[in-house]
């Protein structure tokens, strides 16, 4: 690290190679500008060479300029305690992030990054309006801030032994102070007050954590997704629902660009298809949903090819991806939840997910999901999923036969009431607008009454299977040699999907307690403990529980 004529870190330079970054990005947010302009200008006068010249001026001006501007502005360094970062022109940012506050470390290799060996590094801190994206830096700048947030980790535990030990002496000598200010007032008390000197405090012993894996196993990764998994993980995610969304938005957006011959075509063979009867239309929807099963496989191995789960020491080094290879480097210390998922459809093939609770959100704006950096187990079999956990984070001892106390069982009649009252008040309703608009005789106002059935049917099925699935159970218990942390595993299902949540007592922030008036008298109230968690579920909530268990989950967290 070299040093300017003050001492301090030398400012750092982005690789030239961010500069198709920026072109991308400026292109990205003046595209519509520059398709509106030009194409007024052909419309209007023709095409000319002017046009031509005028289009590059503008396209260089819009996208090329900024991009230049930017890098020549944007600079980095590695401070003694901190990184700094520093860009723009006109308003200049700066942001500095210290070594030990850094939660993540993520790396992005696109393609066009690789022939250059630089990546993209993205510095995670508590918010994200505090992360740091540095475009085309060297690989090893990820080891240079990993040492240098592991020695500083190193020195804030120095310092806290350091100040056990000094609050250890002091309290001697305020003891000696004390028996010879004692001995000095009284002389005849003098053997007394020697004989019942206290001994000076001891520091209190720090429990000793679980151990993690030693450096004999980062030598292979932890776990390997096959390409089986991929495959099982593609079919069984229903994000293709949401793929099929996408194209829709998306060819609404180009329907005006597209020919109306085009589209008078395809309109009439879809007609075409559905008049041939029911056969035709199962077909019809088979094939659409063989393609997006198609979109949801590549976008699979786009995102997923390559999935390995390090074990490094104290950090955990996530590392995914086909054309751009990403790696997630994350302290184990920040991990503030971990979550397995069983989903509806991959409960019959006996299949879930596990992902990371994390104090901020890790990626940069470039991923697919948000969510995919802290999802180290993107689909694995239930049978499986603890003792991988086991071997990847032996620190949480998480578990699989806990006594769960059901705190929805017997309460299931407050679940489905309002969602079942609701829904056949809405249906009835429905029913009456067919029935006295007269349109009994075609099918197709039947569908009508048809979307308010369906949704509350939802509501009351998702509702019930939490009354089915929520519960709790508090782990206060030693493993490996030393005492962990008091944990909690919560229980229950958003929608149709179940969860295990598995935390600590230090990671929940409050308890919320409500009821309303006819359910107070019978002792039933919500309850809401609220977690530092932004990538994730953030809170633990019990919909319905009895004022027993309520009292004892805080209880629980008023005991810290």
């Amino acid at each position: 690290m070299t040093d300017d004529a003050h001492g301090h870190a030398s400012w750092r330079r982005l690789h030239p190679a961010a500069l198709i970054v920026g072109v991308i990005d400026s292109l990205k947010s003046t595209i519509g500008i520059l398709l509106a302009i030009v194409g007024y200008r052909i419309i209007r006068n023709g095409w000319s060479s002017w046009i031509l010249i005028g289009a590059v001026a503008l396209i260089l001006a819009l996208t090329v300029v900024p991009a230049v501007t930017e890098w020549t502005t944007t600079g980095y360094r590695l401070g003694a305690d901190s990184l700094e970062f520093r860009t723009g022109l006109f308003s200049r940012k700066r942001r500095t992030i210290g070594y030990a506050t850094i939660h993540a470390i993520d790396i992005a290799s696109p393609v066009y990054f690789q022939p250059f060996g630089v990546v993209r590094l993205t510095i995670t801190a508590a918010g994200s309006d505090a992360d740091i994206t540095l475009d085309a830096v060297p690989v090893a700048l990820r080891l240079e801030l990993e040492s240098l947030r592991s020695a500083s980790h190193a020195v804030h535990a120095d310092d806290d032994r350091c100040g056990v030990h000094d609050s250890a002496d002091a309290s001697v000598s305020r003891a000696a102070s004390s028996a010879s200010s004692a001995s000095s007032a009284t002389p005849a008390t003098d053997a007394a007050a020697t004989r019942t000197t206290a001994p000076a405090p001891e520091p209190t012993p720090t429990p000793a954590p679980a151990p993690a894996p030693t450096s004999s196993d980062a030598d292979h990764p932890v776990f390997r997704a096959s390409m089986r998994d991929i495959l099982l993980f593609a079919v069984t995610d229903l994000g293709f629902l949401a793929a099929a969304l996408a194209v829709y938005a998306a060819f609404d957006k180009v329907g005006d660009l597209i020919p109306r011959a085009w589209m008078r075509t395809a309109t009439q063979s879809v007609s075409a298809i559905v008049a041939h009867g029911v056969l035709s239309i199962m077909l019809l929807a088979l094939g659409c949903m063989i393609a997006l099963m198609i979109v949801s496989i590549v976008s699979a191995l786009l995102r997923f090819y390559g999935f390995e789960v390090w074990r490094r020491n104290d950090d955990l080094v996530v590392v995914r991806g086909l054309f751009t290879r990403r790696t997630m480097t994350l302290p184990v210390s920040r991990i503030q939840t971990i979550t397995i998922r069983q989903s509806l459809l991959r409960r019959p093939f006996h299949l879930c997910s596990v992902s990371l609770g994390l104090s901020s959100a890790v990626g940069d704006d470039d991923a697919n999901d948000g969510s995919d950096s802290a999802n180290i187990l993107p689909v694995v079999s239930a049978r499986r999923v603890v003792a991988l956990l086991r071997a990847i984070l032996p620190e949480w001892d998480v578990r699989d036969d806990l006594p769960i106390r059901r705190t929805g069982r017997g309460l299931t009649r407050y679940y489905v009431t309002l969602p079942s009252v609701l829904g056949a008040v809405a249906t009835v309703a429905a029913v009456m607008v067919v029935t006295v608009q007269g349109w009994t005789d075609d099918c197709l106002p039947w569908m009508i009454p048809a979307v308010p059935f369906a949704l509350c049917a939802w509501w009351t099925a998702s509702r019930w299977l939490r009354s089915r699935t929520e519960g709790y159970a508090l782990m206060d218990d030693t493993a490996d040699g030393g005492t962990l942390p008091h944990r909690i595993t919560v229980t229950g299902a958003r929608g149709l999907t179940r969860f295990t949540l598995v935390t600590r007592r230090s990671r929940v922030q409050a308890v919320i307690r409500e009821t309303a008036l006819w359910r107070a008298s019978r002792g039933i109230e919500t309850l809401v403990m609220p977690l530092f968690v932004t990538n994730d579920a953030d809170e633990l909530r019990f919909r319905f529980i009895r004022r027993s268990d309520g009292d004892h989950l805080a209880a629980w967290l008023e005991s810290a």
